[in-house]
């Protein structure tokens, strides 16, 4: 089916495509993605055993993929996302924001989140741009998903590598080795975002 010259998938093949691609280490993926994500834009270091305020990444996540097995649901935009499992972690980065942004809003007066925080905006699409230029010359010069996953926490954002080892499970070594990996790619990167004309 085609919708204003995007190319939507039926809704057999988004079911088809749940059943290829929705694997215990996809789910992973997910997980961790979704951690990262409510350190990053939330600033919020996600308990496993707790979650945030009785929030739990696992139903997100399963909201996220419920939401592509009802009909009339989310859409999989196959000319922009070819693969699947993209479009489930974008659909996975709205649920985040969705969920977070009504319950940082209803408890607004009791704990103050928002006030002058300019983190929490969400008008980024100018940083996800910049994020999205990184993310494709990483991949241009072969970087790993774990590179990908970790660039914008430990790079930009500057997380420590103990709070990324409690949160993902990963050693203070391989975290080191993956930014030592990552550090020998930002001059090319950075000389990518000067073609494309965008500033430091």
């Amino acid at each position: 089916m085609v919708s204003n010259n995007r190319k939507v998938a039926s809704f057999d093949e988004i079911c088809r495509a749940i059943q290829e691609v929705y694997t215990s280490e996809f789910y992973t993926d997910l997980f961790k993605h979704a951690v990262v994500r409510l350190w990053t834009v939330f600033k919020i270091k996600y308990n496993p055993e707790k979650g945030f305020r009785g929030i739990m990444v696992e139903d997100m996540i399963n909201d996220t993929i419920e939401a592509f097995l009802k009909e009339g649901g989310r859409n999989w935009y196959m000319n922009k996302h070819p693969d699947f499992r993209k479009q489930i972690i974008s659909a996975l980065d709205s649920v985040i924001s969705n969920t977070l942004s009504m319950e940082l809003v209803k408890t607004y007066d009791t704990f103050e989140l928002l006030e002058n925080d300019s983190e929490m905006s969400f008008d980024d699409s100018n940083y996800k741009d910049l994020l999205s230029a990184c993310h494709e010359e990483l991949k241009s010069m072969g970087a790993t998903d774990l590179e990908l996953l970790l660039f914008e926490p430990y790079i930009i954002n500057e997380m420590k590598r103990n709070d990324l080892s409690q949160l993902l499970g990963i050693s203070n070594e391989e975290l080191t080795n993956i930014k030592k990996r990552i550090n020998r790619k930002l001059p090319f990167i950075k000389e990518k975002l000067k073609v494309l004309n965008y500033e430091k």
